[in-house]
């Protein structure tokens, strides 16, 4: 799992250089806006881990049930109705985000959509199947599949288009899976301990939380241009670099290691906050270290990797890499939800760290301060939001068993 978890940082890490190196300033900001989207969508579709990792552990536990859904192919077929949404409301936002590469990013983003529902359906039941050899091994052929993709794009000459097609190849590595492994198919097509209705509602809560989560967590670029001018967006390639390279060394391996963080809780449901409280301290070390590290090396790190047009002052990276951590402890506490069975908590924490994070970009203030204490204030309101609901009802249990 630890050495899953990095290739996928490193993966992370490898084609955003690639993608910096390639493009002018410009289109690396078209590129990382595709990127930015195309994960946010990945990160919605990523409330399907959340709940096939928990009706997988339940199942476990207690037997499937046997009229419980199909984790797998109803997940598929929840990717494929995703699809069709994307597709038909493009109309609303494949030209404000994509201007003329829409005709082609599109079509990408709606097919990449569709592959990763069955993505995350795969590693979700694995993780709550407790079969984490296969679990990493699918995590990392993901990551090596859009990395080879990528690489050959750029052999090839191509551009976006290349790249964002590259990007997408990654979510199909599942696939290969299915064919190859009796234990991966059947993971997948392992019953849920509810049925069709009430798994899908699960996975609907699941997704809701995702949505405002993906856009904390990948679409904040988005977030960024819809509340800023063009001219001054375009320009904002450095901050975008940096965001993506402050928060993926930490952000990366948490998001990795979410179902094991659900199976964690899970078998620690009546501790309440106290199950999280070690790893807490734990984030909040490596987070503060990191920012000392970026502040020092930060500005020149990014100018020798990236070249002269990407120098960022160190004391905003120092500021961006603390904010990841605020964005880790908000997905510990989001999982910790999940394993208690307070989907809608889960969600509501979500949903209002990133009306608190949208709101902030709206201040009167230049791009990188707003950007700092949106993703400051959002993180943190929506810890407290998860902490209060899950002793709530700790409590409550308490109270009905004394």
């Amino acid at each position: 799992m630890g050495a899953a978890s990095l290739v996928s940082a490193a993966v992370g890490y490898a084609v955003l250089l690639i993608s910096a190196r390639t493009l002018s300033p410009e289109e690396n900001a078209g590129f990382l806006t595709f990127w930015s989207f195309v994960f946010f969508v990945f990160g919605v579709l990523g409330g399907i881990v959340i709940e096939s990792t928990r009706a997988a552990r339940s199942s476990l536990e207690s037997g499937p049930h046997p009229s419980g859904a199909r984790i797998g192919p109803v997940a598929v077929g929840l990717g494929a109705a995703a699809a069709l949404i994307l597709l038909a409301t493009s109309v609303l936002w494949g030209e404000p985000l994509f201007g003329s590469s829409a005709l082609y990013l599109v079509p990408i983003v709606c097919i990449a959509a569709l592959l990763y529902s069955g993505h995350a359906s795969t590693v979700g039941s694995l993780g709550g199947s407790g079969r984490w050899s296969e679990y990493s091994a699918v995590t990392v052929a993901e990551s090596f599949l859009r990395l080879a993709g990528v690489g050959a794009a750029v052999l090839v000459g191509a551009s976006i288009g290349g790249l964002a097609a590259a990007t997408a190849l990654g979510a199909a590595a599942w696939l290969l899976f299915l064919l190859l492994s009796k234990r991966t198919r059947s993971s997948f097509t392992v019953r849920a301990d509810v049925p069709n209705r009430d798994f899908v509602r699960n996975i609907l809560h699941a997704c809701l939380a995702a949505t405002a989560s993906s856009a904390l967590l990948v679409g904040f670029p988005v977030m960024l241009k819809f509340t800023t001018t063009d001219s001054v967006y375009l320009a904002s390639a450095p901050l975008l670099m940096a965001l993506s390279l402050t928060r993926a060394p930490l952000m990366i391996p948490l998001m990795a290691y979410q179902s094991v963080a659900i199976t964690h809780f899970m078998a620690r449901k009546s501790e309440g906050a106290k199950a999280y409280l070690p790893l807490f301290l734990v984030v909040l070390g490596v987070a503060a270290a990191g920012a000392v590290a970026a502040g020092l090396i930060g500005p020149w790190l990014m100018v020798f990797l990236l070249g002269p047009d990407y120098h960022v002052d160190g004391l905003v990276l120092a500021a961006l890499t603390l904010d990841s951590g605020f964005l880790a402890l908000l997905t510990l506490t989001g999982s910790l939800a999940v394993a208690s069975n307070q989907h809608r908590a889960y969600s509501l924490g979500w949903v209002a760290a990133a009306a608190v994070s949208l709101a902030m970009l709206f201040l009167p203030v230049g791009m990188e301060l707003k950007t700092i204490l949106s993703l400051a204030a959002g993180p943190l309101c929506g810890v407290v939001v998860h902490t209060w609901f899950v002793q709530s009802s700790l409590r409550n249990r308490s109270g009905l068993t004394s």
